[in-house]
């Protein structure tokens, strides 16, 4: 949530993110352990383990993410050391008083700190979703819990809250810098949404709520990503797989193999396995992961959020979340949603038809009873089957000419190109994880280097399980005046190269890794002064819409042929293959977006109520929207990541799609894909700004006029 001062820190601590994207995402950052702290080996009787000498990394990078290094008493202790040191300064800050309030003594202090302790957070989320060791995981979701309670206390001190209310009646708040008199309007905001108009009683139940929500949100995400549910099957039930994933799966002693939920097993099982009941088995397991854990986690971090929405003066959560966003409010939200749903039930009913078509046409070749309607498990494996039988689009074949390399290294050179920068790999960098590369960014005009970024591309045990983001150092301007690098990490989940083959991606992960690295861009372009408004610290629901731009690149012909050529011989994707591709855009595309309206309404439905039976409300809500019954006895919410730190929310994803098409399609689409003026202009208006400027002010500068949905209806195959 995009508020001031350390209200953001709370929001970071709590949601350590996606952009997530899992958002996301958007998209959060969390990294703890100072790379200049010594700790005091008197105190602790322990000493660091990690490299102190900050020639050993990159010039400007001002932390260790080599957590091989690291150990948790290190990583606990150093995080014990930075919390007093923010207190120290709060306790400075609030025995200023109120007739010295002034710049130098309230709000730089502020600035300076929001900007430091992000960077000093460093390790700390981050450790909990890459680092190998899980005690050291461990080690970090506890920090975290301990550095969120504080600063949830400091977020709810009001001798801070009327220092600033202070300092923004005088005449040199007056005459502030733009940015910097945003900063302050942000912070006088926070206070209200803070609770510092409470008092007594009201503040203390109202604290320990805030307590409360932030402990469970990261035992939730914690679950999520600890999960290591698994089920075996025959060799014979996989058929539709490819060979090489099947030889890559483990055996149990009767030789069964095994099936884990994560991405690389659970899409290709989904997707293109023709046995329905293997299919039923991974989807139920994969909507059973954290049932028991966090099925009440939920429905109790529900029933928090309205508490607090309550003490606030908010009629709910949704209200609470969207004031701060463009659609400022539930009741446009839900006007937004139900409106493109009235819009796409159309398609998807004609959709249904031809899916239905197909599965009956196929359980008669099997000898399978058909019993005339589609099941939870039938919908991404019958969806991808429009895509090859009716578009001839087979997306086997065509990963073998999207391997991870050549991808990564054709997509580098489009961003490198359209926003006029130079890429580097470097040699032997201080990285969390042997296959982790590290790249560093300069601007191809200036020759100055603007940051860094990792890329962490393959699953292991305890790793984070989806695609995201996250913000290790913003490039903001530090205490001094000069600007920080900026340094980002993306995290997801490809298959890993084989001893026959390279790593192949489908074709919707390579859309996902363009996506993703679009909010690498953005942290790392953006000029932003204050730390607050850096990146993709944007309005929540625009945060997606500079990289859903940018998702068009891999849709089209110009694009693709640079970051596509076969994994033997380097030859060009078939002209039939990606004709048929790019004509497939829009297959099922009623369907797909009637997910999407299916997890947006699902988020609004439970944050607009105090109480809700999550996996009633789940069920029959996807029985409403999509005609298709889910697995008796499994809960979707219980792993829906988004809904702690994205909640209320989750609409942002098809709200931002409608500014990204009108971005897309109003200037790239007509000026060209590669125009590097454009590309420009996308970077100085779009990227740079951050959140120090409106979206609706950023949208406006770059398409020359107000945005509209037209683009965005055009896409989703519905005539205006």
């Amino acid at each position: 949530d995009m508020q001031g001062g350390m209200e953001y820190l709370v929001s970071v601590l709590c949601y350590p993110l996606i952009v997530c994207r899992l958002s996301l995402a958007c998209q959060v950052v969390l990294c703890l352990v100072l790379a200049t702290v010594q700790v005091d080996n008197t105190a602790t009787d322990r000493k660091m383990t990690r490299v102190e000498d900050p020639s050993t990394r990159s010039a400007g990078i001002l932390s260790n993410f080599d957590y091989r290094q690291m150990t948790p008493e290190v990583l606990l202790a150093t995080s014990k050391e930075m919390i007093k040191e923010i207190e120290n300064l709060y306790d400075d800050i609030g025995n200023v008083t109120k007739a010295e309030a002034s710049f130098e003594n309230v709000i730089k202090p502020m600035i300076d700190n929001d900007g430091e302790s992000t960077r000093k957070i460093s390790a700390l989320s981050f450790a909990a979703s890459v680092a190998m060791e899980k005690n050291l995981r461990d080690a970090s979701t506890k920090a975290t819990k301990e550095i969120s309670k504080v600063l949830i206390d400091l977020s709810l001190r009001k001798d801070i809250f009327e220092n600033v209310k202070a300092f923004a009646d005088t005449e040199e708040a007056n005459n502030l810098d733009y940015e910097t008199k945003r900063y302050v309007d942000k912070l006088l905001r926070a206070g209200k949404r803070n609770g510092l108009q409470l008092s007594g009683e009201e503040l203390d139940k109202f604290k320990n709520i805030k307590n409360q929500i932030s402990e469970l949100g990261t035992d939730f995400r914690k679950c999520i990503s600890e999960d290591t549910s698994y089920f075996h099957v025959e060799e014979k039930d996989l058929e539709g797989l490819p060979q090489d994933l099947i030889d890559s799966l483990d055996e149990d002693e009767s030789g069964r193999l095994k099936l884990t939920c994560k991405y690389p097993h659970y899409y290709p099982v989904m997707d293109n396995c023709k046995n329905p009941h293997t299919r039923y088995l991974m989807l139920k397991t994969f909507r059973s992961r954290c049932l028991k854990e966090n099925t009440p986690r939920l429905e109790q971090l529900i029933g928090l959020r309205q508490k607090q929405a309550d003490l606030l003066g908010y009629p709910n959560h949704a209200a609470f979340v969207q004031e701060t966003k463009m659609a400022k409010n539930p009741e446009t939200v839900e006007n937004f949603l139900s409106d493109l749903r009235s819009k796409l039930k159309v398609l998807w009913v004609e959709e249904e038809k031809v899916l239905l078509n197909l599965k009956k046409v196929e359980f008669e070749k099997l000898g399978l009873e058909f019993n005339g309607k589609l099941e939870a498990e039938d919908f991404r494996y019958y969806t991808n089957q429009v895509e090859e039988n009716n578009y001839s689009v087979d997306h086997q074949k065509l990963k073998e000419y999207f391997p991870l390399e050549t991808v990564t290294k054709g997509m580098m050179k489009i961003y490198q190109d359209l926003l006029g920068l130079n890429f580097t790999k470097l040699e032997e960098p201080e990285v969390w994880q042997e296959d982790v590369s590290l790249y560093q960014v300069d601007d191809q005009l200036t020759g100055d280097t603007l940051g860094y970024f990792y890329l962490d591309l393959h699953p292991r045990d305890g790793k984070f399980a989806h695609a995201a983001v996250f913000g290790l150092q913003l490039g903001n301007l530090d205490k001094l005046g000069v600007r920080q690098k900026a340094v980002r990490a993306m995290v997801c989940n490809f298959p890993r190269p084989t001893a026959e083959k390279p790593a192949l991606l489908k074709h919707k992960q390579v859309k996902t890794f363009f996506h993703e690295f679009g909010h690498v861009m953005h942290g790392i372009c953006s000029r932003a002064n204050i730390s607050t408004f850096s990146g993709t610290r944007v309005e929540g629901d625009f945060t997606e819409a500079p990289s859903q731009m940018l998702e068009n690149w891999v849709w089209e012909e110009e694009s693709l042929r640079m970051m596509s050529g076969h994994y033997k011989d380097g030859s060009p994707i078939p002209e039939d293959l990606l004709k048929n591709l790019l004509v497939s855009r829009t297959a099922n595309i009623g369907g797909k977006t009637m997910r999407q309206i299916y997890f947006g309404t699902f988020d609004q439905l439970l944050h607009t109520r105090g109480e809700a039976d999550t996996q009633q409300i789940a069920n029959s809500l996807y029985r409403e929207l999509m005609g298709i019954e889910q697995i008796e006895g499994t809960n979707m919410a219980a792993s829906f990541g988004h809904l702690v730190g994205y909640d209320g929310r989750y609409y942002g994803y098809l709200w931002s799609e409608v500014f990204s098409q009108d971005m897309f399609s109003s200037r790239f689409g007509v000026e060209g894909i590669l125009n590097t003026k454009t590309g420009k202009d996308y970077r100085d208006m779009i990227l740079a700004p951050g959140g120090s400027q409106d979206a609706e002010v950023m949208l406006k500068n770059f398409l020359g006029r107000e945005p509209n949905q037209e683009a965005f209806l055009k896409s989703k195959g519905l005539e205006l």
